[in-house]
């Protein structure tokens, strides 16, 4: 009871219906005011420093003029400290108060030249009786809870709670000061106030202890739980991960609670370039919580600045929820090399690791080995290049030109002919031996055109599906080439026998771009759609069945143009399929991502940088990704990049990990 003793007792609670002394705050005497608190004290106690408080004392000094006679004080002085003083006491037992109750009396001080009454009340305890549960739990659905205490004794009970965990408070405002004294019979409630914040943080379980003048329960320990439902965290942005790229400054997300209970979340391991607004905070049942993230870009460090930040919160299934933050500077450019010209088509072998690709401005052909960064040959060209056609074995090589096709040998370097026309070459791929297919631009119905270079034999089609934007596809180690239509719809998908240079089958279906394994076994959709080789190319005649897909890379949409592929290549050395992706309708992804090619699950993004800067004369500028080719050994990935806003062109060599 020791800290009851110490505590005083609020005015206004002494206002009580048990007997009292008539000689209380007599209005006879000359006072300047009565205590705002008063001392309560048993002949059973021992002798203790006793608290009380009169207002705008501030730290004055005092004197004891009078008390009760059956008060024994150590001294009759003492000092204020912020309005609050003690006096060392204790009480005398009195006959005439055996009587169960309360007995009111003063002692009366000076301080500052001005007398207090402060009220003093003797209690005779009597035999009082506690009773109240053991065990209690705030829920989350009542953040306000209470908890009943009553006096089944003989007497007065005195209580007060001297512990409680750090989540739990008295809701003051709801208190009834008065219940810290209970007669016998009499029942009070505690209202508690639930921090769910610092209750998340805790193992949600503690113990209310109570001091009582129960003389067989003096301390009474409760066992307290805290119920927070059951939160499930969800984090919702436009773009995750988040980019701030080489530019922005604010980027937003939502903390989103989709489930039923109390989420608290706090932003955890931010770099010293990232300020997230607010840091932490609670979120109800199905609530969304706005948060601002800001990019110092004065602190940036040159070239690509990342970080995964945690979203720490009490959802049971995910405590710690990583987001990848990116930002850009210029200056670092190790795995950066210029490219001259403007691109205009690409291919890639796996097994030299050589780049193939054509250039306007200059107009050539160039082949660059990336495993030691170099150019190692440049093939000029007559005409500015429309595309570029190779043959598997990477022997020979047809460029279209506005009028002509260029015939090379890749053994030598050389131009060894030239085809006229009078028609603008679109597409082209090699189909076997010395013949290569092509279609026109500019013409709405056409057919699939061949060319023999070595021989100059011509063949063609007579089917009139293609339009003027019809690109073409060999299948890989299979005799067919695969047409479809850019700007009709639907697409169409054709089928060509490469031995007999007729069409083989016809579907009435649109497909987006396409591209095939290493081994030509499967086909990639652009947007996320993974087919079967063989179910495409096996049927033959018009309007056949359609395709349907076997799998789907994780993440795509066949209905969202931000979910589609730009370009694809496939690593059969690491099972692994690369893609870069659409942000939106004008951005391509700083993001390239790497599939699993058994169950297409996403494995790993990379990162290249979209913020060049070639040297310090020149001005930064954004590039995007176009194409991205994976060396054979699938531990490297070259990025071809080329400038939003002009033609400059770049490879970004990026490692696999």
């Amino acid at each position: 009871m020791k800290r009851i003793l110490k505590n005083s007792i609020i005015l206004a609670t002494a206002i009580l219906f048990f007997s009292c002394s008539d000689d209380f705050v007599n209005e006879r005497l000359d006072l300047s005011g009565v205590a705002a608190s008063a001392i309560i004290i048993s002949p059973d106690w021992d002798t203790d420093d006793y608290q009380f408080e009169c207002e705008g004392v501030g730290s004055a000094g005092f004197r004891i003029d009078s008390k009760p006679d059956w008060l024994s004080t150590d001294s009759h002085s003492g000092n204020f400290s912020s309005d609050v003083a003690s006096i060392r006491c204790r009480a005398n037992t009195v006959a005439g108060f055996s009587k169960t109750g309360i007995y009111v009396d003063q002692v009366l001080i000076t301080a500052s030249e001005k007398q207090y009454a402060v009220p003093v009340y003797y209690i005779t305890e009597g035999n009082p009786s506690a009773e109240i549960n053991r065990t209690f739990e705030i829920d989350y659905n009542h953040y306000y809870s209470q908890m009943e205490i009553s006096n089944s004794g003989d007497g007065i009970l005195l209580w007060d709670i001297v512990d409680m965990p750090e989540w739990l408070s008295v809701d003051m405002s709801q208190f009834n000061l008065m219940s810290v004294v209970l007669g016998q019979g009499a029942a009070a409630t505690i209202p508690f106030v639930l921090d769910a914040g610092k209750a998340a943080q805790s193992s949600l379980t503690g113990t209310i202890t109570l001091l009582t003048n129960d003389k067989n329960n003096p301390q009474i320990d409760i066992a307290v739980s805290a119920n927070l439902g059951t939160p499930r965290l969800t984090v919702y942005s436009y773009y995750l991960p988040v980019d701030f790229g080489p530019t922005a400054s604010d980027k937003s997300l939502s903390i989103n609670n989709s489930g039923n209970g109390i989420l608290t979340w706090k932003f955890e391991g931010l770099p010293d370039w990232l300020k997230v607004s607010p840091e932490n905070g609670i979120s109800y049942g199905y609530s969304d919580y706005e948060i601002m993230l800001t990019c110092d870009r004065s602190k940036l460090a040159p070239g690509l600045n990342s970080a995964t930040i945690y979203v720490k919160s009490n959802d049971p299934t995910q405590p710690s929820y990583p987001i990848s933050v990116f930002a850009r500077a210029p200056g670092d450019n190790a795995n950066v090399r210029e490219l001259e010209g403007n691109l205009v088509d690409a291919t890639f072998d796996q097994s030299t690791n050589t780049l193939y690709y054509v250039t306007s401005q200059p107009n050539q052909l160039v082949t660059y080995d990336v495993t030691s960064k170099a150019v190692l040959h440049e093939i000029a060209l007559d005409k500015a290049p429309t595309c570029l056609a190779v043959s598997e074995d990477f022997t020979k090589a047809a460029v279209g030109h506005g009028g002509m096709i260029s015939a090379i040998n890749l053994n030598d370097y050389s131009v060894e002919r030239t085809f006229e026309y009078g028609y603008t070459i679109y597409d082209m791929e090699w189909a076997k031996d010395d013949w290569f297919c092509y279609t026109k631009a500019g013409t709405y119905m056409n057919n699939l055109l061949w060319i023999n270079i070595s021989s100059s034999e011509t063949a063609e089609s007579d089917d009139n599906e293609m339009d003027e934007g019809t690109y073409l596809k060999k299948v890989p180690r299979q005799p067919y080439v695969i047409a479809a239509r850019r700007h009709s719809s639907p697409s169409g998908i054709t089928v060509f026998d490469l031995d007999t240079k007729l069409e083989k089958s016809y579907r009435h279906q649109s497909i987006g771009s396409y591209w095939f394994s290493a081994d030509g076994q499967f086909m990639f959709e652009s947007n996320g759609n993974v087919y079967r080789t063989n179910a495409v190319v096996a049927p033959s005649g018009w309007n056949v069945e359609y395709i349907a897909p076997i799998g789907q890379l994780q993440g795509s949409s066949a209905w969202s143009y931000e979910n589609t592929f730009p370009w694809i290549n496939h690593c059969d050395a690491t099972h692994s399929i690369f893609g870069i992706k659409n942000q939106d309708y004008q951005t391509v992804s700083s993001l390239i991502y790497q599939f699993e090619d058994n169950d297409y699950t996403q494995v790993k993004t990379y990162m290249y940088d979209n913020l060049y800067q070639p040297d310090a004369q020149t001005p930064a500028y954004e590039v995007e990704a176009r194409y991205v080719f994976s060396n054979g050994s699938g531990t490297e990935l070259s990025v071809l990049r080329k400038g939003k806003d002009n033609n400059n062109w770049s490879v970004e060599f990026i490692s696999v990990e």
